[in-house]
């Protein structure tokens, strides 16, 4: 059987489906940038079928063909959730001194929409909201807790990956600067932004599937990055001379290092790592998962 020119098939079907429904009015704006997003599982049906004819591998066929077939199925599915969305936005905000709050933990997900986490100077003791793209104010709701100088805020409180008010929504969390937060996001093919520099970090943990992920890293470093899942392209940009270690946990990942990082021996069999030296206590970067492309940049020398 040629699973090639199958896969070849069903993506044209699936692409003649998407331009006819463009013609006829019933595609919603921004969807061609999002499916752009799927291009690696594609690459992967591609390959496996490839390797099925090459092999004459029955079981490597059925993969690639159900793999395309899950795509193409998975897209019509948002597509008709994220056609029934309004394009209304949403904001809030949250009082950071009844009761005063000294530090935040911050939950926050996307679907198939965007992320971004930073620090806003016009914004004074409280934390701003903002959704865009969500059916209403229900999907735009959070939960936020507050004792004894802490703060945790779930944002949406309502989340499902097939939760169709939240597929595509634009979310955005501004805090005061120099606000100690730490970070626990999930991002499901989606694009996610966050902008630590004016901002006092502690520990950041991302939950990346299919998306996107850029964290900016100023004076005030996290002890720890952790980004698990899969099928995603990670982008962290240091100081220019800020310590670092990368541990990466499987073997399937694309690396891209600053020059002054030199692969170093680890206690464990499990992954490998690469360290740069530096003032001060370095940044622990693991990354977690198959498929994953790492990008560390730093920042260049400011001159005096």
């Amino acid at each position: 059987m040629r699973f090639g020119k199958v896969v070849i098939g069903i993506l044209l079907a699936g692409l003649g489906a998407l331009l006819l429904a463009q013609s006829l009015g019933y595609l919603p704006a921004g969807v061609w940038p999002w499916l752009i997003k799927f291009w690696p599982y594609l690459l992967l049906a591609f390959g496996f079928a490839l390797l099925a004819n090459a092999l004459k591998n029955v079981v490597i066929g059925v993969i690639a063909v159900a793999l395309v077939i899950v795509c193409v199925a998975f897209g019509a599915f948002w597509i008709s959730l994220y056609s029934k969305t309004t394009k209304t936005e949403h904001m809030t905000s949250i009082d950071l001194e009844k009761p005063p709050v000294h530090a935040v933990t911050v939950q926050a997900r996307a679907v198939a929409g965007s992320l971004t986490v930073s620090a806003d100077p016009t914004v004074r003791h409280a934390i701003v909201l903002n959704a865009h793209g969500v059916a209403g104010e229900e999907f735009a709701s959070h939960r936020w807790n507050a004792s004894q100088g802490s703060g945790l805020l779930v944002w949406p409180a309502r989340f499902r990956i097939t939760e169709p008010g939240l597929v595509g929504g634009t979310f955005r969390v501004r805090a005061p600067p120099r606000t100690m937060i730490r970070l626990g996001l999930t991002s499901y093919f989606a694009s996610t932004t966050a902008d630590l520099r004016e901002l006092r970090p502690e520990q950041c943990d991302v939950r990346a599937v299919g998306s996107s992920v850029r964290m900016l890293v100023g004076a005030d470093r996290p002890s720890k990055i952790r980004v698990h899942g899969s099928l995603s392209n990670i982008e962290i940009r240091l100081p220019a001379n800020c310590p670092a270690r990368v541990e990466c946990t499987s073997p399937i990942v694309l690396r891209s290092l600053p020059d002054d990082f030199s692969e170093r021996s680890v206690g464990s069999a499990r992954g490998k790592e690469w360290a740069a030296d530096g003032p001060g206590k370095p940044v622990s970067i693991v990354v977690e998962g198959p498929f994953m492309r790492v990008r560390v940049v730093r920042e260049p020398v400011k001159a005096l």
